[in-house]
């Protein structure tokens, strides 16, 4: 479920999802979010990146179909886990 400061939107699963994560631009993050996605059955799942510029940062879009919210949760947990994660919306 999404909070709003005005209303509660229900998310009906299974549901395409777009997020975003941050990071410090390191080699390997985008193969890491790709595995995370696909050991979690979202073969279908989209990521695209854009780098600061600087270079120095770079931001993932997440596209995918989600079964569920614990799935959706866990994967953005673990997306979170990897080295130079700096944020997720």
């Amino acid at each position: 479920m999404i909070e709003s400061s005005t209303a509660k939107k229900e998310i009906i699963y299974p549901a395409e999802v777009i997020f975003k994560s941050v990071f410090r631009n390191r080699p390997y993050t985008m193969d890491s979010i790709r595995n995370i996605l696909a050991e979690h059955c979202i073969p279908d799942g989209n990521v695209t990146a854009k780098e600061s510029s600087g270079g120095k940062f770079i931001s993932y879009t997440v596209t995918g179909i989600f079964p569920s919210e614990e799935n959706l949760n866990t994967i953005c947990t673990q997306i979170t886990m990897i080295e130079g994660f700096m944020s997720l919306f």
